[in-house]
C-alpha cells in the first residue's frame, strides 16, 4: 500500500472517532477532502489512491444519491453525507457502493445489539443486583441514537484494504 492509501486511511480514522465521539464531523475534515480529491482530479486527472476522475465523481453522486433521502427524513446527519460524498471521490463507484452497503450492515447489527439490550437488559438487572453489582438501564434509542458516519468509516476502510490492490482501490 502506498503513501496515498495511508493517508486517506488516518482521515477516515479520523473521521470516524470525530463522529463516534462527537456526534458530529466538521466540515473542514469533509469538505477538506472533497477540495483536495477534486484538486487531485484537476491536475493530474486521477484521484489520489489512481481513481479516474470519472469513477470518482460517479461515486460522488451515488453517494449523495443513497445519503440525501436520509438527510431529507432526518435520519441521517448533513455531515454523513458529506463525509459519504468525499469517501466517494476518493474511492470511485465501486468503494462507495461497497462502504455504503458494510456501513449499513454495521449500523444494521449495533442498531439490533442495542435494540434487544434495551428491551431484555432488565433480565440482568435482578441476579446483577443480588451480587451487589448495580448497573444503569440502556438508554432507549430513539431518533438519530447511532453514528453513522463511524460505521461509513469502518465499512470504506474495508473497501480500501480489504478489496484494495497495490495500484487501484478495487481490483473490479
Amino acid at each position: 500500500m502506498s503513501l496515498p492509501y495511508w493517508l486517506v486511511a488516518l482521515w477516515t480514522l479520523v473521521c470516524g472517532g470525530y463522529d463516534l465521539i462527537q456526534r458530529r464531523i466538521p466540515n473542514g475534515l469533509t469538505l477538506g477532502a472533497q477540495g483536495a480529491a477534486l484538486a487531485a482530479y484537476a491536475v493530474t486527472g486521477q484521484g489520489w489512491l489512481g481513481v479516474p476522475w470519472t469513477a470518482g465523481l460517479a461515486g460522488w453522486a451515488l453517494a449523495l444519491a443513497l445519503t440525501l433521502p436520509g438527510y431529507v427524513l432526518k435520519k441521517l446527519g448533513a455531515g454523513d453525507v458529506k463525509l459519504f460524498a468525499a469517501m466517494g471521490l476518493l474511492g470511485g463507484f465501486d468503494a462507495a457502493l461497497i462502504t455504503f452497503a458494510l456501513a449499513s450492515f454495521f449500523a444494521g447489527g449495533v442498531a439490533l445489539l442495542w435494540l434487544a439490550a434495551y428491551r431484555w437488559f432488565f433480565l440482568l438487572e435482578l441476579p446483577l443486583s443480588r451480587m451487589g453489582i448495580s448497573i444503569a438501564g440502556v438508554p432507549e434509542p430513539k431518533g438519530r441514537f447511532l453514528p453513522f458516519g463511524s460505521a461509513l468509516a469502518a465499512g470504506f476502510l474495508v473497501a480500501l484494504f480489504g478489496f484494495g490492490s497495490g495500484s487501484a482501490p478495487l481490483p473490479f
